[in-house]
Formats: structure tokens, C-alpha cells, sequence
């Protein structure tokens, strides 16, 4: 790019060195927009380190790249006075954390840029993270467990957000520490993108995801939590359209993730009331038309939920019995 502007600089006129200037700078625009892009989208997941890499790639491309440059220098001003020191255990990740500090799992990305953390996925266990309290924000933990901004002042040390939100180097040791980066919470991303599912109602979409986190971690209760409520709306969801045997399927679903769900108990004994009440009038219907093969199969779905459901086992023989005499007639 340099050798064409320098060419046009000693003759304007020269046509060819000005088309492949622009298109140099075409390219050069498209790939910083993609670095950018890929910029945020790291930073969504937390992954600080890798973000601010394709950031300055982009703002080397294109100097002047001005959102670029402000994700790698904004300043917000974040009070936090004190903080908690909490451990983690299997299964845990910084969103599950923020969750239970925060009541919020997206403020995950404070509690990683407090502990200097440039991937918000790579924890361990048994690993100490310190979760700060935030001004503004209920904090859920006992006031006996805070660490008073005496023993850190934490609102001096980290007022800035240049150091929370910006520029952080991966700190993950190597050598000595190699076992426990093999014990980091690899599945992270899979319970953020369920959630994501969730709240947006895709509930299969989001159970997909979560079924990822739970054949690693069978017992993480946040996942286990969201699960059951997505198996919980999909199952009203085929109650509401009369879908009874369907939405009993998915309630029983519903508590193997929440095994003391009662509402689930209660619509499972309703779907199979309704279903079984709804297919046996529907086989008398068919059996006051004269309709009998459409009656059979009507009582039969009910007699294989509840073979002593009310008269159905009389009615299929006696339908099956008329059946027989009219093959009979139409023989002769």
C-alpha cells in the first residue's frame, strides 16, 4: 500500500497504481472488519486474551479503526469494596458463579477480569476465584464472608474499567500447573449457549446444549435446574394442544432432572385422565357411527395405558364381535 501511495505521490495521474491502492484497501478493510467481528464475538465468551489479539490486529490493518480501538481503551467506572473467595468444585464455571453471587449468570465476565482471567472458560478445580461485590448489585452471600475493602481496597485497585473490562494477558502457568489446566470446565460455553436457548424459548435447542454439560458434569445444578424447565415448557407446551400422551413423556423427563417437581406428578396423572377419557369417547363416537375398526383402535390406544379403564375391554369385544358377524354374513 505504501509503494502505490508513494507512486502516486511522484505521478497522480497513474491509473493503475490508484486501482490497485483501492483495491488493497479494500482488502485491508474487509479482513480488519473480520478480525474485529471475531473480536467480539471472543469477548462474548469471555476469552479476553484471544479478543484483544484480534482487536490490534484489526487496528493494524486499519489505524483508524475507531471500535477497535475503543474495545481495547474504554473506561467505565466500577465500584467494588469487597469480595468473597470462593473454591471451585466440579462443575463449576464463572457463569454458575455469577449466578450464585449475582443472581445473573451474563456478569460472568467481572468475576474473570477481577482475577485477571484473559479466558472466562479455563478454571479448575480447586482453583480460588474471588467474586467481587459490585455497587448497584445484590450480592448474595452472608455479610460474615465478606473480605472488607480493609484487607483489599478493592475500590482503589480496581475502580477502573480499563483494567476490568481491557487489556489481559492469558496468566494460566504452565509446566507444574499442566494437570490442573486438564481439570479446566471445558463445556462452559455448551450451559451459556443453552441458556441462551432457553431464554429465547428454543427449549430443544436448548436441552441439546445442555445434555453436552450434563455428560461431563451429571451432577451441575444449574444444568440440571434449566433442563427440567425445559422439558417442564415443552411438556405444557403439548398439554395445551391436547398432545396428553406426548406431554407426559416429557413431564416424566422433567423429573429426572427435579425429582420432587409436584406439578409434574399432578399434570402427569391429568395427561393420562385425559387421554384415556378423550380416545374413550371418541371410540363410542366412532362405535355410534357404526365406524368399528375406527372404535377398535380408539379403546385399544386406552386399554394399553389402562386395561381397566371403565367398560373399554366390553366394548372392544363387543365391536370385535359384530366385526366378526358381518364377515360372516358377507361370506353367505
Amino acid at each position: 500500500l505504501e509503494n502505490y501511495k508513494i507512486a502516486l505521490t511522484i505521478d497522480p495521474g497513474d491509473q493503475e497504481a490508484a486501482n490497485r491502492r483501492a483495491r488493497v484497501e479494500t482488502l485491508l478493510e474487509a479482513t480488519a472488519k473480520d478480525h474485529y467481528a471475531r473480536g467480539l464475538v471472543l469477548h462474548k465468551e469471555g476469552k479476553y486474551g484471544e479478543a484483544r489479539r484480534q482487536f490490534l490486529t484489526a487496528l493494524r490493518l486499519r489505524p483508524d479503526y475507531r471500535e477497535a480501538l475503543e474495545m481495547l481503551t474504554a473506561r467505565k467506572r466500577v465500584f467494588i469494596e469487597r469480595y468473597i473467595v470462593h473454591e471451585i468444585k466440579p462443575g463449576e464455571s464463572l457463569s454458575k458463579l455469577a449466578m450464585i453471587y449475582y443472581g445473573d449468570y451474563r456478569k460472568f465476565p467481572v468475576i474473570a477480569k477481577y482475577n485477571n482471567l484473559s479466558d472466562a472458560t479455563r478454571v479448575y478445580v480447586g482453583q480460588e476465584i474471588k467474586v467481587p461485590e459490585i455497587e448497584g448489585v445484590v450480592f448474595m452471600v452472608p455479610e460474615e464472608r465478606l473480605a472488607t475493602k480493609e484487607e483489599k481496597p478493592a475500590s482503589e485497585a480496581f475502580s477502573d474499567w480499563a483494567a476490568l473490562e481491557g487489556l489481559l494477558e492469558e496468566t494460566v502457568q504452565q509446566g507444574g500447573q499442566q494437570g490442573e489446566q486438564e481439570a479446566v470446565d471445558p463445556v462452559a460455553n455448551y450451559r451459556e449457549h443453552g441458556i441462551e436457548f432457553f431464554e429465547k424459548e428454543k427449549y430443544r435447542d436448548a436441552i441439546l446444549e445442555f445434555n453436552k454439560v450434563l455428560s461431563v458434569y451429571p451432577d451441575d445444578s444449574v444444568t440440571k435446574e434449566y433442563t427440567y424447565r425445559a422439558y417442564y415448557q415443552i411438556a405444557l407446551a403439548l398439554f395445551e394442544k391436547k398432545d396428553y400422551l406426548a406431554a407426559r413423556e416429557q413431564f416424566m423427563a422433567s423429573l429426572r432432572y427435579k425429582k420432587d417437581c409436584q406439578d409434574c406428578h399432578a399434570y402427569i396423572k391429568q395427561s393420562e385422565a385425559l387421554y384415556k377419557e378423550m380416545h374413550y369417547k371418541l371410540g363410542i363416537q366412532y362405535y355410534g357411527k357404526e365406524q368399528l375398526v375406527e372404535a377398535i383402535k380408539e379403546w385399544e390406544l386406552v386399554k394399553e395405558l389402562d386395561p381397566n379403564y371403565k367398560s373399554v375391554e366390553d366394548y372392544i369385544n363387543r365391536a370385535n364381535s359384530i366385526l366378526r358377524k358381518l364377515q360372516e354374513l358377507r361370506k353367505e
